[in-house]
């Protein structure tokens, strides 16, 4: 409640990946989250809370950050190998903002979102395999990631619905 990022999926999935080339410009959801998290470690040093605590609760914050990323990028419905590699930019745009924020490391707590962006690259037959050894991603966000990358990719349409069928049947 103290972290205001719940409208975040949607504009994380609206933002314009569907890029040409990639520039040197991260985008604006970026700045924005940022923002969000520094009034999120103001109300925490404002709240008469101990040190430790405020610590847990930023981890929980930067845990948050990272379910939020991988809910909106899920959700992306076209998109191009430079829209992809933009993701990645936004991510390490982010990380080095919330280095300036926290004190600890918040790399290894973002690593999932990183691990997902870079599955877009994936063989069309990995995805299956991908899946069960990730279980920290919902099937709908692996789903919606089979979705993008056989759109963009152009699978036949039995490998999508084939691949998507293994995924939702579980290990």
């Amino acid at each position: 409640m103290l972290l205001h990022i719940n409208g975040y999926p949607d504009k994380i999935a609206n933002a314009k990946w569907e890029v040409k080339e990639l520039g040197i410009e991260h985008n604006g959801y970026v700045d924005l989250l940022l923002g969000e998290f520094k009034h999120y470690k103001t109300r925490l040093d404002h709240g008469g809370i101990s040190k430790e605590l405020q610590q847990l609760l930023l981890e929980y914050g930067i845990e948050s950050l990272a379910e939020v990323l991988v809910e909106g990028l899920s959700r992306v419905k076209r998109c191009t190998d430079e829209g992809r590699a933009l993701m990645s930019l936004d991510l390490q745009v982010l990380i080095n903002g919330l280095q300036h924020i926290v004190s600890s490391n918040v790399r290894p707590k973002l690593q999932t979102v990183d691990t997902f962006v870079k599955a877009y690259y994936l063989p069309e037959t990995e995805y299956v395999h991908w899946a069960r050894a990730h279980p920290e991603y919902s099937k709908t966000q692996v789903v919606g990631l089979v979705n993008l990358v056989a759109a963009m990719k152009g699978w036949k349409r039995k490998t999508r619905i084939e691949t998507i069928e293994k995924i939702e049947a579980g290990p």
